[in-house]
């Protein structure tokens, strides 16, 4: 597909804009399909119809030039999991609760657009690129379809899957429409999510090159063109004509504006204006260009109100669809927008920011105040010298907020979702006091942010297993900040990663002292105990992670592992069980089930289970290997020979699969072949020692 999206970005223009026609206008009647993109971490400015020259989105760019375009579109928050958060509901992230990535979720009893379009008949399938949106944190409601499958993506981070390429993500969307082709009178929601702007940047070829001194345009372009090639595909499916395409970013990117390199710290216009294109000829109209300040909030009223359907009662937002026709809305609507992230990352101020027409305000230990009209970067504060436009907009702060932080929707960090957000460049303190947010001693993000900067990189190179250079760096942060949660988590993780358990359990403790709720940090000083030989503490970090979070499975697995070893099989069984139940589709939990009902003498339980993991990932080459000993173990020998062949055409150094393959040959009297088997792990530098000494015995045999 990447070849194709190369095309048709070299190409005049794809199919799509060649032969379109222009519908005739809709009945009343006619029940639109809607096409939703959300653009992560795209900022307006760098797209071609918002004035970027450098751009390559001439396909957004004709989306804007025939249908309407918002020059002032604000997100709520620059962090992808609220902004999305208020999109589908309509309210601010106060309202809904959401103010962070990782351990915040949308509550059930908020309506959103999807079950709204659900409630209405729509079939809905919802397409992200991204673990932030993983189907735990909410969002999945009302969507017969929440492809959240990140696996096999080859995901740009390195480690985990964490996210998946902008194209792969179409290709499951197109999948579903073409399934969904068989349904024409039944109308779709469709929500596509597009991840590749956010850092890293590595856009795939040719854009590498198109964009070799800007990669960050390089990851929108490719983006463009992954617009594009859905576009076409509903064409070419006969769905165009009768489909509303909404395109909107969740939030900017700061590229270096008041020192900030990404998005996150900050609430200035680079991370809050996002590019909003509306499209359907006969619906929206051509052309228009809509200069008043609106909010991602407003999208949602908006689409319910062109589909003709009914609105979110509860929503913040309100419909832009008087600013289409030309028309005024009732009232101004406040633009609101905040940042929670240095609170709970770094125990900094948080930052909340209001604007009009004009002026924002920036409510902050060292409030600011900026006329966007003259100064549309934000350079000169004004706060101190205009005091009734800062007045005015306190005020007005101050009544939208009730006074107070609002809804904390907050749930448990589990260690593989810690991982993931890792992985993705997210980690941190897991919840601070919200009552507490408002503290005048707490460091302001704008005299942090060069700390900030280098603990990001400090972050980014435990993530790739530099621990040694990242030391440094976060011993000198914590030096000039002791109670930054964020330095004290990463470097509890360098500490594990050279192998200094004692060190790092620490660090972890100093953490649990300013999150006393961490679940997760209790687990890893169980993980540092464990490696340090004092099981019975191990068992009791174990215990207390569990009492913090019932559901936090990896404890289970580690009590489960402690208990094996000391031969109380029944109780590990037990625990494993527990943590199957409680996460069924995770399956290292059942291929450790496994192992320890076979450890155990139960091989028939042990098969049932790793036949289940077998349905649910054919080619797992662990499960594969598993089977396949206790099928030898059986005397099957067909089958062990035909499982644990598998396993390793899928994975050719598992030794585990090669020494027990070797030896059911062995066994059949195929002994040149078992001679073959066992002197390529004999012969192999990297393999385990209790292996290589099986495989001598076997050679002398």
């Amino acid at each position: 597909m990447v070849l194709a999206l190369a095309g048709a970005l070299a190409a005049t223009a794809l199919g799509f804009w060649l032969s379109r026609r222009d519908p005739a206008l809709p009945r009343n009647e006619e029940r639109l399909n809607l096409l939703l993109v959300t653009l992560d971490t795209t900022r307006a400015d760098r797209l071609g119809c918002y004035g970027h020259t450098a751009a390559r989105t001439r396909h957004l760019d004709r989306l804007a030039a025939e249908g309407a375009r918002f020059e002032q579109a604000m997100s709520p928050a620059p962090i992808t999991l609220p902004a999305h958060a208020s999109l589908f509901t309509g309210l601010f992230p106060f309202g809904h609760g959401v103010r962070n990535n990782g351990n915040f979720y949308l509550a059930g009893r908020f309506p959103t657009l999807a079950t709204r379009l659900k409630e209405r008949g729509y079939r809905t399938g919802a397409f992200v690129s991204s673990f932030i949106l993983d189907r735990r944190y909410g969002l999945a409601r009302g969507f017969d379809v929440y492809d959240d499958a990140m696996e096999g993506a080859q995901a740009q981070v390195l480690a985990l899957e964490a996210e998946r390429r902008g194209d792969r993500t179409a290709l499951a969307l197109d999948r579903w429409l073409e399934a969904g082709a068989a349904v024409p009178a039944t109308p779709f929601f469709a929500w596509l999510h597009l991840y590749d702007p956010h850092e890293p940047y590595r856009p795939p070829p040719p854009f590498r090159d198109l964009f070799a001194a800007d990669p960050y345009d390089g990851e929108i372009a490719f983006d463009d063109a992954v617009v594009a090639s859905v576009l076409d595909r509903l064409r070419g499916l006969g769905l165009l004509d009768h489909t509303l395409v909404a395109v909107i970013g969740d939030h900017g990117e700061s590229l270096g504006d008041h020192g900030e390199e990404t998005h996150s710290m900050f609430v200035y216009e680079s991370v809050l204006r996002v590019p909003l294109i509306l499209w359907r000829p006969g619906r929206v109209p051509s052309g228009v260009v809509v200069r008043e300040p609106v909010r991602a909030t407003d999208l949602a009223p908006t689409l319910l109100e062109l589909l003709s359907a009914p609105p979110l009662r509860t929503a913040d937002g309100t419909s832009l669809v008087p600013l289409l026709r030309g028309q005024a809305l009732a009232a101004t609507p406040p633009v609101y927008a905040e940042t929670y992230l240095p609170l709970f990352y770094m125990n900094w101020a948080p930052l909340r920011s209001l604007r009009d027409a004009r002026f924002k305000l920036i409510d902050a230990p060292r409030p600011e105040l900026y006329d966007l009209e003259r100064d549309p970067g934000e350079l000169t504060n004004l706060y101190a010298d205009d005091v009734p436009a800062a007045r005015a907009l306190r005020a007005a702060l101050d009544r939208l907020t009730a006074g107070g932080e609002g809804v904390m929707e907050v749930g448990r960090l589990d260690r593989e979702t810690a991982e993931r957000l890792a992985a993705l460049g997210y980690l941190g303190a897991e919840q601070a006091t919200p009552a507490a947010a408002r503290d005048a001693t707490r460091p302001e993000p704008k005299q942090m942010i060069a700390v900030f900067n280098r603990l990001r990189r400090a972050n980014a190179a435990v993530r790739e297993r530099r621990f040694a250079e990242a030391l440094p760096v976060l011993q000198e942060v914590l030096q000039r900040d002791p109670r930054n949660a964020f330095a004290t988590l990463v470097s509890g993780s360098a500490q594990m990663g050279l192998g200094r358990w004692r060190e790092a359990t620490t660090f972890f403790r100093r953490y649990l002292g300013m999150v006393p709720t961490s679940a997760y940090a209790h687990h890893w000083i169980a993980v540092c105990e464990l490696r340090l030989g004092d099981r019975e503490a191990a068992l009791r970090e174990a215990d207390a992670t569990l009492a913090l979070d019932p559901r936090f499975s990896d404890a289970r697995v580690l009590r489960a592992g402690v208990l094996a070893s000391r031969g109380e099989h029944a109780t590990a069984i037990g625990e494993l069980r527990r943590a199957v139940e409680t996460d069924p589709a995770k399956p290292a939990l059942r291929l450790d089930l496994a192992r320890v009902l076979a450890e155990a003498g139960r091989p028939g339980e042990a098969k049932a289970e790793y036949d289940t993991l077998l349905k649910l990932r054919p080619d797992d080459p662990a499960a594969l290997t598993g089977r396949g000993a206790l099928a030898a173990a059986s005397g099957d020998a067909a089958a062990a020979l035909r499982d644990l062949r598998r396993a390793l055409e899928l994975q050719p150094q598992l030794d585990e699969a090669r020494i027990d393959l070797a030896q059911v040959l062995e066994r059949l009297g195929r002994r040149n072949e078992a001679l073959a088997e066992y002197r390529r792990l004999s012969d192999t530098l990297g393999t385990a020692p209790e292996i290589k000494a099986r495989a001598r015995e076997g050679l002398k045999r």
